[in-house]
């Protein structure tokens, strides 16, 4: 009987240690409109946006959409989302206002892989990305890849080239 108590307790104390209340920092990338696979993917993640501090989200090229992004599409998905917003907090607290989404929604370069990599191919994404990762929070910066990454990739390489 003792053993199975403090077997029951061991496990309980282990899940309430396991659980992380603090928000995770998610930027993401996507090349939304490629396929639908982002569409849906985009429509989940606002649907758990209560979960996450959402840093920004960013249109991107991919392999298969290599010259051209579409922040209108991640637009559009936001707008969808604030007609439910009102109906999703009743369930649960901490959905992000739609004007913070809408604020936070940055366009990569329309050029695809390396491209839109070195002197001069900043864009407003990759710009977001610095001063996102700058931000003076101990929390890291997740940053999922739904699509191309060249974004990333530059906001990589001008600190590189520009810090010491």
């Amino acid at each position: 009987m003792k053993r199975l108590l403090l077997l029951l307790t061991l496990s309980v104390t282990l899940q309430l240690y396991a659980q992380n209340p603090e928000k995770r920092r998610v930027l993401v990338l996507t090349d939304i409109e490629n396929e639908p696979d982002d569409t849906e993917s985009m429509v989940r993640f606002l649907v758990y946006s209560n979960q996450w501090d959402i840093e920004g989200i960013v249109a991107t090229t991919s392999v298969h959409q290599r010259e051209r992004v579409a922040p209108e599409s991640i637009r559009k998905i936001v707008n969808a989302y604030d007609k439910v917003r009102s109906n999703l907090l009743l369930h649960e607290k901490g959905f992000p206002e739609t004007s913070y989404l809408l604020s936070s929604i940055k366009s990569g370069l329309p050029k695809f892989g390396m491209e839109a990599i070195g002197e001069g191919k900043d864009s407003e994404g990759s710009e977001w990305i610095i001063r996102q990762a700058d931000k003076a929070d101990p929390r890291p910066l997740w940053i999922p890849v739904w699509g191309g990454a060249n974004c990333l990739a530059q906001a990589l390489w001008k600190v590189k080239m520009t810090r010491t």
